[in-house]
């Protein structure tokens, strides 16, 4: 594992250098106290505590708020923490267990109950639409609206709503007639039904060989020198790997690593695409990436691969990215735990 920054470094020194201190304040204080030592250090993240004042061990909890750009910085910071004699810690605030509860917000009350839910997609991702089961007043319509996204944060759980989610559309009546309305106390199971059944995510790597797509881009011409407009086309080759999909989107294969490389002529495009196949070999067979689409376009060829440890990925195809075919080779890793490069091709590929 790569070390962790000096900031997240002090951050939990000084956090195992207070828990003595911690222990003695009640649960709220407590909280309130952590959330000092981690603001001074890493901006964007949030301690939460679960459990009660006398339990000796309790539930520690890393949050973004929702916050993707920050999720990076927050597995590291739970990557690299230290023994924890009073902690449980987890990553991201889990679904809660009691999912049917009412909120309040000056004065307005709204329940789960009250909050009705309609699933459909929205390109890779799941699209809620909403209304309200009671009438809400005027003066409190965006009340209810915020009210609705803190609780579809509780029910579905933060990683899950900021990532498998895309739009959510307050409407008077759904878009799909045929959709039901769930109470959002009761959506859970019906939303992992949706994102299994219906979105094929169910999380299987896929065996044997994978089901490949190819579509051809075009990206429109340019004037040459006399304004003839005769340059050739600029074209690129998309080939999707639809086998992927059911892994699409899981939290533990959040990075997209692209290995880059020339392809000037036919004997560089057949060694290229060779090298690019084996490594996705490498990371198949251990089941630490999948191969998700290749471009190519300009005399390059991208591969995209999805994976979980940058480190351990590194390793594993180290020996390969030495060899000659590899000398033009750029390589770049994205945090794309919603697969935004796959489907921005899966969902238009035949």
């Amino acid at each position: 594992m790569t070390a962790p920054s000096p900031e997240i470094t002090t951050f939990w020194r000084e956090f195992v250098d207070a828990q003595a201190s911690l222990q003695a304040q009640p649960l709220r204080e407590r909280v309130e106290s952590a959330n000092v030592l981690i603001e001074r250090h890493l901006s964007g993240l949030a301690l939460e505590m679960s459990g009660g004042d006398s339990d000796a061990v309790v539930d520690l909890i890393v949050t973004a708020h929702g916050s993707i750009d920050n999720f990076p910085l927050l597995m590291e910071v739970v990557a690299a923490a230290p023994t924890l004699q009073n902690y449980r810690l987890r990553a991201f605030r889990e679904r809660t267990s009691q999912p049917d509860f009412p909120i309040g917000m000056e004065g307005f009350e709204l329940s789960t109950s009250e909050v009705l839910v309609a699933c459909g997609q929205d390109d890779g991702q799941a699209a809620l639409e909403i209304r309200f089961g009671r009438e809400i007043p005027s003066d409190y319509q965006d009340h209810a609206r915020n009210m609705a996204f803190i609780m579809l944060d509780h029910v579905l759980g933060e990683y899950d709503f900021a990532v498998k989610v895309g739009a959510v559309d307050f409407v008077e009546e759904a878009s799909d007639p045929l959709a039901p309305w769930v109470p959002l106390s009761q959506f859970v199971p019906v939303f992992d039904r949706y994102w299994v059944d219906t979105l094929g995510r169910t999380s299987d790597f896929p065996a044997g060989e994978h089901d490949w797509s190819g579509m051809t881009l075009s990206f429109g011409g340019q004037d040459d020198e006399d304004g003839s407009g005769d340059e050739a086309e600029d074209k690129a080759i998309v080939m999707v790997n639809r086998s992927a999909n059911p892994v699409a989107m899981r939290a533990d294969l959040a990075y997209a690593l692209t290995l880059d490389l020339a392809v000037g002529n036919r004997d560089q495009l057949a060694a290229v695409q060779d090298l690019q196949d084996q490594a996705a070999t490498l990371l198949a067979l251990p089941q630490l990436g999948i191969m998700a689409y290749t471009l190519t376009r300009a005399g390059r060829r991208k591969a995209v691969y999805y994976v979980g440890d940058k480190q351990l990925a590194m390793q594993t195809l180290a020996p390969l990215l030495l060899r000659d075919e590899a000398e033009s080779l750029e390589l770049t890793f994205a945090f794309d735990p919603a697969w935004s490069g796959y489907f921005e091709f899966a969902v238009h590929c035949p």
